[in-house]
């Protein structure tokens, strides 16, 4: 799984992310892009990583390993970045990849933002965890440790194509890399949290027996937005299985509010199976 960047990290990536994407959408993507390519490189680059994570090494000689491998074409926003990182968050070398994922989805964040286009990146995040939640084959076939990772990434790529943009296809790309295909769908909702949080607001995903019509979408947003504190995008489905009422999930919380949950609380209370 990816590991999330501490504060200090946070706080000063996104200064310099904002600083690349004040000179221009080609700067932002290009450093998104590298940050990108760098998670899925020091998955498998066991002695650049081990470099890189070194909490003895200077950030000065990981700038001019950074330079010397780029060929001095790497944006400076990444190379400061990666050359910074490990000093401001010490993690074991073997999570190292996963800060590096998380910084990536940050720059994806503020990419799309400028683009215009940060609302659509939440939604297909969250679509993407939906899938892979609600497709046991999916799941077991990212998951199977027999099936070599090129094949998942290209799984997922298939289900996407045509159904994501580009940021979110990368991104879940990366995902697949990181852990081999293991919590895809726990980190790509985090990541959607996350975009979300960028305009401190939340997510709710809700599934109802029906499709929810615009007064009652309305309406729930506004009991959620009291609950929450902050405005509420919701994101909705179907699902028949639900038998009335609706399951609202923000976060780790669930709200459910289905008939087929208070059924099955009222035999567990019974003692029926």
């Amino acid at each position: 799984m990816a590991t999330a960047v501490n504060q200090a990290l946070a706080g000063h990536a996104q200064r310099l992310l904002d600083e690349a994407a004040g000179r221009g959408q080609k700067a932002i993507d290009q450093v998104e892009a590298e940050l990108e390519q760098f998670a899925r490189l020091l998955v498998v680059q066991v002695r650049l990583r081990k470099a890189l994570a070194d909490p003895g090494l200077p950030p000065e000689p990981k700038r001019a390993l950074l330079t010397e491998l780029g060929q001095g074409r790497l944006d400076e926003t990444s190379v400061e970045l990666l050359a910074t990182a490990a000093g401001a968050q010490r993690v074991p070398s073997r999570d190292f990849p996963g800060v590096v994922a998380s910084l990536a989805a940050m720059a994806a964040f503020t990419a799309a933002d400028k683009a215009g286009e940060l609302d659509r990146l939440e939604t297909e995040l969250l679509g993407v965890a939906t899938l892979i939640e609600r497709e046991p084959r999916v799941r077991a076939a990212l998951t199977n440790p027999g099936l070599p990772v090129e094949n998942k990434r290209a799984l997922l790529a298939d289900l996407l194509d045509g159904h994501v943009g580009r940021r979110t296809a990368a991104l879940a790309d990366v995902l697949v890399e990181l852990r081999e295909g293991h919590d895809v769908d726990t980190l790509a909702r985090e990541w959607a949290q996350a975009a979300a949080a960028r305009r401190d607001r939340v997510v709710a995903e809700v599934r109802s027996a029906v499709e929810l019509d615009d007064e009652r979408r309305a309406r729930l947003a506004e009991v959620l937005a009291r609950v929450t504190g902050k405005p509420v995008i919701l994101q909705t489905s179907v699902d028949e299985a639900i038998l009335g009422s609706v399951v609202v999930r923000i976060g780790d919380e669930l709200f459910d509010g289905s008939i087929r949950s208070r059924l099955e609380q009222a035999r567990e209370a019974l003692g029926v199976a």
